[in-house]
């Protein structure tokens, strides 16, 4: 098969301009998040793309910890019997329609971008292609690799409260039905812990989810560039008998929210719809001094992601002469692909994934040095040109059978 560049279909500076037309905080549940998602939007719509937004909402980590604090507080007050200072607080609360929507902290609000293009055939079960990118950005008061230990440690955290609640319930029970009599200084010691552990929590809320301007670019304006003009490619000349569907997703760096709600919602319908066993997912998130392709990720049997899928992207690079590095991770990237990895396996499917990620550009994102300079543009045409043309292979191998 002989690969006609991609790089002869477009203008190879689209992909950098887009990074620069999104170098502002995108940090879910903000405006500029609604600002990028408008950019895409219009983007899409000027290569004649239909495109549809979908909002949801999601727990962020304040909220947890708020929660947990509630609920520790409201079995404090059963302990000490105060009964009716819970019954006034609930009648006072659900009296009027005002104070029932009183909230001390929101859920988070985001949403995700998606658009279909079609194969030229129109035939039944035939393979489906997720283009994912998530296009929200985050920046801390920490490096990233310091930020991956404060992580570890909210979690910590949020497993002590859990702990702590645990015991407040034990201690109610036991004592209300006088089970086990217990005096107020073990009620006080396991209060002064759970409340000691909300002063733990103060600064990892300050170093890592008080956030500073950044840009964002290797994380992930990088990803929805590319995923654009991929977009806009197939557009002008779509597969045969392959769908594609571009999604762009929201809240990933909270936890993959976005790619979650999305799997939820969505994925058993397109199953029903696709040939889940020859469909799969290529997940771009950062290009930057570098093309990083996954290879394995885990502790002791690292686990390899779908070989077939990345022996496909690596031939493609080898023969468009494209330096492309395929490492493996200890500790798996949080990205998209996990999410698509783990609904392929629920379904009991050969849904493949792969993911591109410059793990070594990790030491600027998340902060104010992840800015478009970091993003090479021979690396996003690169990354571009790899996924269009293993596309076009893919689909001739499927129209030649």
């Amino acid at each position: 098969m002989i690969l006609i560049s991609t790089l002869q279909l477009y203008d190879e500076e689209t992909t950098i301009e887009h990074v620069k037309s999104l170098a502002f905080n995108r940090t879910a549940s903000s405006t500029g998040e609604t600002e990028a998602v408008n950019y895409m939007e219009k983007e899409l719509k000027e290569s004649d793309i239909d495109s549809k937004v979908e909002h949801f909402e999601w727990n962020g980590p304040m909220k947890i910890l708020m929660r947990m604090i509630y609920i520790l507080l409201l079995i404090y007050l059963f302990l000490f019997r105060a009964f009716l200072i819970i019954i006034v607080y609930f009648i006072l609360k659900n009296m009027f329609e005002r104070t029932r929507k009183i909230s001390f902290v929101q859920k988070e609000e985001s949403k995700n971008l998606y658009a279909l293009i079609p194969g030229k055939e129109n035939i039944p079960n035939k393979p489906l292609v997720i283009i994912s990118a998530h296009y929200d950005s985050v920046s801390a008061n920490l490096p990233y690799k310091l930020q991956v230990l404060v992580f570890f440690l909210y979690r910590i955290i949020v497993i002590f409260y859990a702990v702590i609640i645990l015991l407040f319930t034990v201690v109610f029970f036991l004592d209300y039905f006088s089970i086990i009599p217990f005096t107020t200084f073990s009620v006080i010691l396991i209060t002064t812990t759970s409340i000691g552990g909300v002063f733990v929590s103060i600064p990892i809320v300050y170093l890592v989810f008080v956030e500073r301007p950044s840009s964002g670019s290797i994380d992930n304006a990088s990803g929805v560039a590319i995923s654009l003009e991929l977009a806009r490619l197939i557009k002008k000349d779509p597969l045969e008998k392959m769908d594609l569907l571009f999604l762009w997703t929201g809240a990933e760096e909270w936890g993959l929210k976005g790619s979650k709600k999305f799997c939820r919602q969505h994925f058993k319908m397109l199953k029903q719809k696709y040939d889940f066993d020859r469909s799969f997912n290529i997940n771009i998130d950062m290009i930057g001094t570098y093309i990083g392709l996954l290879n394995k990720s885990g502790f002791i049997l690292k686990r390899k992601l779908n070989k077939n899928l990345n022996d496909v992207l690596e031939a493609t690079a080898k023969h468009l002469n494209i330096s492309i590095v395929k490492y493996n991770k200890t500790i798996k990237p949080q990205s998209d692909y996990k999410v698509f990895r783990k609904y392929a396996r629920k379904l009991g499917t050969k849904f493949q994934v792969s993911c591109f990620h410059s793990s070594k550009d990790s030491k600027y994102i998340h902060s104010v040095r992840d800015s478009p300079d970091k993003c090479s543009v021979d690396n996003l045409n690169g990354c571009l040109n790899i996924c269009h043309q293993a596309l076009r292979s893919i689909d001739l191998r499927i129209t030649s059978n």
